[in-house]
């Protein structure tokens, strides 16, 4: 397991922040057990929406607009764009038994109550937040690259 990953955070009103977990979970106003959410999983998490109103309260100008949708991307590049509007149970994992995730660290997103079957996505690296209406309202997800079956072949 890695312990120096960090965690590249941006949107329209700031330029790219780089975070470790403990950062991230410092700026957190809602942390909570995620069973309270996501009762099949156990852990130490932060609310997503609380922790971007908390990152644009610390040290920034109000902003009037919240994002339209929230992008991640894993350390496999594995991404997922969620519109904003499934996001109100949304969280990040960020510990299990008092110590960093094993599995899908440096964190986790779940999100209980959207629309995606990716109900989550392990080992996130960059989180986006777009405003953007026209990326429309239905959760997308896959990996960034596309590799063929060629290109997995072992070449001599």
């Amino acid at each position: 397991m890695q312990t120096n990953s960090r965690i590249e955070v941006s949107d329209l009103h700031r330029n790219i922040q780089i975070f470790t977990v403990e950062e991230m979970v410092a700026i957190a106003d809602l942390r909570c057990n995620i069973q309270d959410r996501v009762p099949s999983v156990e852990g130490e998490a932060f609310d997503l929406k609380s922790w971007y109103r908390s990152w644009h309260s610390n040290g920034q100008k109000r902003i009037d607009e919240e994002p339209t949708h929230v992008r991640v991307e894993a350390v496999d590049e594995f991404q997922a764009l969620i519109p904003w509007g499934q996001t109100d149970q949304a969280l990040f994992l960020y510990a299990q038994e008092g110590q960093a995730l094993k599995k899908g660290y440096p964190i986790r997103l779940y999100v209980p109550d959207g629309s995606s079957e990716c109900l989550n996505v392990k080992s996130i690296i960059k989180i986006w937040f777009i405003n953007d209406p026209a990326l429309g309202e239905e959760a997308t997800y896959g990996f960034k690259n596309k590799i063929t079956l060629d290109e997995l072949k072992f070449k001599k």
